[in-house]
């Protein structure tokens, strides 16, 4: 039976069926040790099962997730304050609590303890349910003080091989692996899920603070092993003490001292056991190690986000942000968890408020504190953490913000959060085309000659100066997404002057640098750069230049094949797991001492730019691609793809900076391969797969909507709440409560729209639709349940062309698109119907 096949009689049992019984869950279970002084509180299924150990102390001694005791005996799950220099908890010392144990409810009170004159009462409520427990924890502060940190409440796992990490709401991850002796990560997170790889289960903690509370958390490897997760909550918002500072090499005191007023603080947690592969298992990957990707993108995938709102390419243990990446929009549609696409749209919101400068320049960069990097004198600013680097005028930051604002609007779909960058967007680009100084339509960076010794991209240790091809491509990529989302607002002058703009540049950049274009036929490649006296420089095959013209579809088909069989021959003969940054040196006079080749940005390899190698290789020979794609997943299972770069000669890992970009290769297999391509109002489509891949089902989130897709190597099954569809070839679909859309390609207007009963299950399987010309279009569709009316529009016909309308086995009969090309029918819903639309020659006026 095939997978269509088992929807349809899932869907036909679920109707015969009716609504299944709400049979009550059982509850958990409570025992109480009076003699041991002892509660022990366990979910439904035994699943998560905790102990409360109240002789003279109050804490959590046991915490079994599956079976598995994962806290440290003596330490556990405690509260406390750190005041006057001195840290008290109810680990110890504490006199006995009262305890009441009333059904599913565990109720402690009499909690008392104190330090450096800062004196603490808690209540605690324990809610035992079916899925979990339940945790209030009721803290009164007697009087006003000053406290250095505080445990509400603290964690202790008893080593670092407990967890792996934990995935936080923040989109972000705590992992381990980062964390060296003593060394601590915050943020602002309010929930956690801990896993480790091989376990089945994984520990959530989702803490929700009463009134205007704020929560902070923090992690830290301590100097004894154990591995402590400890929160916070205060009435004012929980700041670094350290500039803005979330890691610490050394020591815990990551957060800013709390100002607590004579009043009650309340938390409730909710704590739960999860089976991990059930909540961040990615499908059935045929020919991919499924694992791989699900552990790569919860680690290396996630660390870019440094905390709620700060999103980055490299990651909370250097703490650097770069404007300057145009990658961030297609790592959220991988990783497709709503608390990464909501922080990296207040990341955007934050590039837009405090990094955009009045005349439409962005200060390049963020950072934790003044004076870690290379920085122009005075441009940090402490309260906002942007600056401007000193090693040039890194202006692919103007291009990179619009296309990560255009694709995180695919992710979020909110027109008010676009428009709210319709201006600043506007801006930057607007600068940037003002660059187009001889009005050939390529832009002049902000030096003239590589004797400046200035960069001016991400590849900043070379001295690209004058017409720079990076920029220049990027900027073409730009314009076409960013006059795509003038259309969706409105302003349709602003998208044909966008698009114009692109037009100019495309057609100069692909001329022969003879003629002041960027194409060298000799070397078979685009240069990186034309210098203000003509020369030209970069003619080493510069991989990012080379990908982004392919993949931004700025060159023909010609150079396209020329650029990726002379990179594929080259990448065979060095026998590389993946892409370099250049093939071969850099002069030496147009880079930063970066010798003898190869040498960091001059040859060594760089991860961040996979998903554009991916994406220039997957329409052309996706073998290439998928190889490349197996290759990162093989070094990831090695050494987790925790360095800057690799070293081209040994293709070892190196460099402190460790970039989250390493995960875009992964990127290039769902956007790509895959080709799962979010749109701000439907989810497109458009596999490129090899036939080792075919048969792939994989789970996809967006805009609160679960897609279950089943890729083959003719057709792609797309499942949505009760909808499915079924097409060949490039396709998207929306499906809300009473339609179906189907659009066909990548078009963006539909091209069958289906109302239906509200929620009454359908099945369409597309065999025919043209995306080019006026075809037949065929297809079949199941509704299922009672029979209704149901109304059908395809949009996209010749406007007033006569069209054949066949349905099921009745004759044709011969309709007219109106003015828009649109043909709307209805008809009674059947259980299966088989519908063609044919094209008539003849019109009518």
């Amino acid at each position: 039976m095939t997978h269509f096949s088992r929807w349809t009689a899932a869907l036909v049992l679920l109707v015969a069926a009716g609504a299944p019984h709400a049979w009550a869950a059982p509850a958990g279970t409570v025992t109480q040790d009076s003699a041991a002084r002892t509660v022990t509180m366990a979910d439904a299924q035994g699943a998560l099962r905790i102990r409360l150990n109240y002789a003279d102390r109050c804490f959590l001694d046991r915490v079994e997730v599956d079976g598995r005791e994962t806290v440290a005996p003596d330490t556990g799950v405690a509260s406390g304050i750190l005041a006057g220099g001195q840290w008290s908890t109810t680990r110890s010392g504490v006199a006995a609590p009262k305890v009441r144990v009333t059904g599913s409810v565990v109720e402690v009170d009499g909690i008392a303890f104190g330090a450096g004159g800062v004196a603490v009462r808690e209540e605690w409520r324990f809610t035992v349910k079916a899925d979990g427990i339940d945790w209030r924890i009721l803290r009164k502060y007697p009087s006003g003080a000053q406290i250095e940190d505080t445990m509400l409440p603290g964690w202790d796992f008893a080593n670092m091989e407990t967890w792996t990490g934990g995935v936080l709401d923040t989109g972000g991850v705590a992992w381990g692996h980062l964390l060296g002796e003593y060394s601590t990560y915050g943020a602002h997170a309010n929930a956690v899920t801990f896993w480790k790889p091989g376990q089945r289960d994984a520990l959530r903690i989702t803490t929700a603070p009463a009134g205007d509370l704020h929560v902070a958390s923090r992690f830290t490897r301590q100097p004894s092993g154990i591995f402590s997760y400890v929160q916070s909550a205060a009435p004012q918002e929980i700041v670094p003490k350290h500039g803005l500072r979330r890691y610490l090499g050394s020591g815990a005191d990551l957060w800013a001292s709390i100002a607590v007023q004579p009043a009650s603080v309340q938390v409730d947690m909710k704590i739960e056991a999860l089976d991990y592969a059930q909540t961040y298992g990615r499908g059935v990957l045929p020919g991919i190690d499924e694992a791989a990707v699900s552990q790569l993108l919860n680690t290396i995938g996630r660390y870019g986000v440094i905390d709620r709102g700060i999103v980055s390419g490299n990651g909370w243990v250097t703490g650097f942000v770069c404007l300057h990446e145009p990658f961030y929009g297609a790592l959220a549609a991988t990783v497709a968890d709503p608390n990464y696409t909501a922080g990296l749209a207040k990341s955007l919101d934050s590039w837009r408020d405090h990094a955009l400068q009045p005349d439409g320049r962005l200060k390049t960069r963020w950072v934790y504190e003044n004076g870690m990097d290379n920085m122009v004198p005075g441009s940090y600013d402490p309260q906002s953490g942007y600056y401007d680097c000193g090693w040039g005028a890194l202006v692919d930051s103007q291009p990179d913000y619009p296309i990560n604002v255009s694709e995180t609007f695919d992710l979020n779909g909110d027109l008010k959060w676009l428009r709210s960058h319709k201006e600043s967007c506007e801006r930057a680009l607007d600068w940037m085309l003002a660059r187009d100084l001889d009005h050939s339509g390529l832009m002049t960076m902000m030096t003239d000659s590589h004797t400046d010794r200035k960069s001016s991209d991400w590849i900043d240790i070379v001295f690209a100066c004058g017409k720079n091809a990076l920029v220049n491509v990027e900027m073409y990529h730009a314009l076409i997404l960013w006059a795509e989302r003038e259309d969706i607002l409105g302003d349709k002058a602003q998208a044909a002057r966008y698009r114009a703009a692109a037009s100019r540049l495309q057609k100069a950049f692909v001329r022969p640098v003879s003629q002041g274009g960027f194409w060298d036929q000799g070397k078979g490649c685009f240069v990186y750069w034309l210098e203000k006296d003509g020369s030209a420089h970069g003619d080493n095959l510069v991989t990012p230049v080379n990908f982004c013209a392919i993949a931004y579809g700025v060159c023909n088909a010609d150079q396209r094949k020329t650029i990726l069989d002379n990179i594929d021959s080259r990448m065979q003969r060095e026998g590389l797991f993946h892409w370099p940054l250049c093939f071969t040196p850099f002069a030496p006079e147009d880079c930063m001492g970066m010798q003898p080749f190869p040498s960091y940005e001059n040859g060594d390899i760089f991860l961040s730019w996979g998903e554009l190698g991916v994406r220039a290789y997957a329409d052309y020979k996706p073998a290439i691609a998928v190889h490349y794609v197996r290759a990162i997943l093989d070094r990831y299972k090695k050494d987790g793809l925790a360095f800057q770069r690799y070293l081209r000669n040994s293709q070892d890992g190196a460099g402190e900076d460790i970039l989250a970009g390493n995960s875009n290769t992964i990127a290039g297999l769902y956007r790509d391969i895959y080709g799962i391509r979010p749109q701000w109002n439907r989810l497109m489509l458009d596999p490129h797969l090899t036939p080792d891949l075919a048969g792939a089902r994989l789970h996809y989130d967006l805009r609160g909507q679960r897609y279950d897709l089943q890729l083959d190597a003719r057709k792609t099954t797309v499942t949505v709440d009760d909808a499915a569809v079924q097409s060949p070839g490039a396709f998207a679909l929306r499906a809300d409560r009473a339609q179906l859309t189907y659009y066909a390609g990548a078009a963006d207007r539909p091209a069958l729209r289906i109302t239906r009963p509200p929620s009454q299950p359908i099945r369409l399987d597309i065999t025919a639709w043209p995306t080019t010309g006026d075809g037949p279009r065929r297809w079949t569709e199941t509704i299922l349940g009672k029979g209704a009316p149901v109304r059908h529009v395809v949009s996209g016909l010749a406007p007033k062309k006569v069209y054949a309308l066949s349905i099921g086995s009745g004759a044709p009969t011969m309709v007219t698109a109106n003015a828009r090309g649109d043909i709307a029918f209805g008809g009674a819903a059947k259980k299966t119907t088989a519908f063609a639309l044919r094209p008539i020659s003849s019109t009518r006026g």
